[in-house]
């Protein structure tokens, strides 16, 4: 994978695209694998994604960074030479940026396409580093929330090919974004967009139709 393909694409802003998932409540299994959630953590999910984008219309697409999801950042890294590698490169995307004059104008969070309740993992102590353990000795296992968020965001650009002339870009995607359930501490599958193949990987329990996966198609055009 060429890493500059890390936030810049053809169609410009491919490397705005996230995921968002949401805290923690009763669920119910509505087929596929998909799961009725609390309105409350579908307006929490979607006011996540919602801040992603705000940052990024203020320029602070360092923020993209900071949050990406741990898992799929080490599975980055291992694909780019090393996470000291993989930083280095992500910093230099921003900078990149910047030195394009790219500036987000717009974007917009539609309501949640999809929840699903993804991988079953040790519940770590933020403090310590080590795995929580219950009244009785036991490690405490945790979920997580995974939700598909579609966005719509708006892109100007200086063309140096045409003399400075700003050129604007639409794109119509989707965010991804995870959360341990009731924790509300959203992280976002941004730096590179993760193909089906990836969120299968990572999250062996999706369902095998791509269909059930709920994610909404992505289409890129230039506002004239």
């Amino acid at each position: 994978m060429n890493i500059k393909t890390l936030f810049f694409t053809p169609a410009l802003i491919s490397t705005l695209v996230s995921i968002s998932l949401t805290s923690s409540s009763p669920a119910q299994e509505i087929g596929g694998g998909a799961v009725a959630v609390d309105p409350m953590i579908s307006d929490s999910a979607r006011a996540a994604v919602q801040k992603l984008g705000v940052e990024m219309i203020k320029g602070n697409f360092q923020y993209s960074i900071d949050r990406i999801y741990p898992r799929w950042k080490r599975r980055l890294a291992m694909r780019n030479g090393g996470m000291e590698k993989l930083d280095a490169a992500l910093a230099q995307s921003v900078q990149g940026q910047i030195k394009m004059q790219m500036k987000v104008v717009g974007y917009q969070v539609g309501q949640p396409t999809a929840f699903f309740s993804v991988w079953r993992a040790k519940k770590i102590d933020a403090a310590t580093g080590k795995p929580v353990i219950d009244a009785t000795g036991r490690e405490v296992i945790v979920t997580h929330w995974l939700a598909v968020v579609p966005t719509v965001i708006r892109v100007k650009v200086p063309d140096p090919n045409m003399g400075g002339k700003i050129r604007e870009i639409e794109e119509s995607t989707y965010s991804l974004a995870i959360s341990e359930k009731g924790s509300n501490d959203w992280y976002f599958m941004t730096g590179m967009k993760p193909t089906v193949q990836d969120l299968r990987s990572l999250f062996p329990s999706l369902p095998a139709d791509e269909k059930a996966l709920h994610l909404p198609p992505s289409k890129a055009r230039e506002i004239k």
